[in-house]
Formats: structure tokens, sequence, C-alpha cells
């Protein structure tokens, strides 16, 4: 699953741990690797890889699924919620509270101990090869298109975001893992409230927009090297970038870095440069007579 997928996971995973009132700081969110679980501070989210809770462990907390694969051979002392990926509760296993599956697929063994099941599978069917190929496609052409847009009205939009990217990897690496974490935690903690909780559904939105334009950007970077038609060159190299975005998904931990690396590159540049409004150039040292 790539990060574009499970990002909207995350953000209703969210959501529900600030309205169920979970301390939203404990949670610990796992991406990709073979984990064993014998410790969660509060809640464990998986959105990839693989996560066990062996049959000689005993966990206190709440588990969401929202990728990857999670196997309970042990004892779990909460709920699991599945909004996507495999949840496996095997032979002898128990789970003291609400087993909910909202979409993926969960399995749970006959000799299992589980306080309550609940299944809501038919409303969000786990999606088949073709309809997640028809979803990859809608993703390049939607976001193919608005960038051979931006790339014949507003070319400077896309040079300056590139500009901050290619230039100044780090500095934009580095205020991109700051703002994007800041304004999670913000977004976050605006949800507890019911007056601010729309502004914060909006701003997680918005975060998601910042990502999506930064890989649209990255897509933009790949395509100039073609030889085409700037907006023909824009949409071929948006569907490259986010088919090797795919790719990368499937190579343990190295991929899930690099993928991580990209996006947060792509979303500091969009940031420093306000979508590109302005060109970014570091602040130079007084007296130094040169950029940083």
């Amino acid at each position: 699953m790539s990060p574009t997928e499970i990002l909207p996971l995350l953000i209703v995973t969210v959501l529900l741990l600030s309205i169920g009132g979970a301390d939203v700081q404990q949670m610990d969110v796992t991406f990709d690797g073979d984990r064993a679980v014998d410790d969660v501070d509060d809640v464990l989210v998986v959105g990839g890889g693989q996560s066990t809770i062996d049959a000689d462990a005993t966990v206190t907390g709440d588990v969401y699924v929202v990728g990857g694969d999670v196997r309970i051979a042990g004892r779990l002392d909460g709920d699991v919620t599945v909004l996507a990926g495999t949840l496996t509760v095997a032979d002898g296993a128990t789970v003291t509270g609400t087993v909910q599956t909202l979409s993926g697929e969960s399995t749970i063994a006959a000799a299992a101990t589980v306080g309550t099941v609940t299944r809501i599978d038919e409303l969000v069917p786990e999606p088949s090869p073709m309809r997640q190929l028809g979803s990859f496609l809608v993703q390049v052409l939607v976001l193919g298109l608005v960038g051979a847009w931006l790339v014949r009205r507003h070319p400077r939009l896309l040079a300056n975001v590139g500009h901050a990217i290619t230039d100044h990897p780090v500095v934009s690496g580095t205020i991109g893992a700051l703002a994007g974490l800041t304004l999670l935690v913000l977004f976050v903690y605006m949800a507890f409230t019911l007056v601010l909780l729309p502004v914060s559904i909006l701003g997680l939105l918005g975060e998601l927009v910042i990502v999506l334009y930064g890989q649209l950007v990255l897509g933009y970077l790949l395509g100039r090297r073609l030889p085409l038609r700037a907006d023909v060159a824009t949409v071929a190299g948006v569907g490259g970038f986010l088919l090797a975005m795919e790719l990368l998904g499937r190579v343990p931990y190295v991929g899930a870095l690099v993928q991580l690396g990209l996006l947060v590159i792509g979303f500091g540049a969009v940031v420093n440069t306000y979508f590109g409004v302005t060109r970014f150039e570091p602040a130079a040292i007084p007296g130094s007579g040169g950029r940083q």
C-alpha cells in the first residue's frame, strides 16, 4: 500500500482515536518490517509489514490495522479495528475487547476467545486487483492533468517548488519533517474539541493536498528529462513517479525509507515556496559572502 493510500486511513484513525478520547501522544505507528509486539503504550497503528503478538505474550492496548498483516497468537487486553490489511486471531489467542472489521480481511480461529466481533465488510469491500489498477490510473490521470495545466498556465509554480527540491533537498527535507509532524499533532489536538473538529479535518485534508502537490512536482521533475512536449512530459513523469513509488513499497525497509524521504522533501519544498508562489533561497550568514 502506497503512502498516499495509507495517509487517508491514518487521518481516519487519528479522528477515531480523538473522538474516543485516546491519548494520541502514545500512538505507535509501524510501517514496515516484521515486529514482535510485546508492549503497547496505548495504541498501536499498523500501516505495513507484519506485527505479531506471540503465544506467550500479554499486551494491553488497542490495535488499528490500516495496512500490512497483524497476527494475534497470545492475549490482547484491548480492541482491534481493521480498516485495511489483514488480521489473524489464532487458535488459543484471546482478545478481551471488540474486533471490528470495517474493511480488509479478518480471520478468527474457532478456538480463539474474542469479546465481541463486528463486521461491516460489505460497506467497504476489499478492492480487487483491477480496482486497485483503476484507482492508480485515476490518481495518475488527475495529478497528471493538474500538472499539465500548471505547466502550461503557471510553469513558475512548478519550477519554484522543483528548485527547492533539487537545489535544497536537505533544507526542504528538514522543514518537511518538522512541519508535517507539527501540523499533524496540532490538528490532532484540535480534533479533541467539537468546535475545532471541522478545522482539524480541513487541516488534515490540507496536509494531504500538500503531499499530493509534492508528488506532482517530483513527477514534473522526472518528466523534464523526457524528450516530449512539456505538458505531455509532465503527465508521463507523474505516471512514472507514482509507479516507482508503488514499486518501492514492495521493497522491505529501504523502499519505505526512500518513499518517506521523497514525500518529506516534497512536503518541505511546497511549504518553503508557498506552493511555488515564491522562489526559496536559504538565508545567508552575515559576512559569509555566500548562500547557505
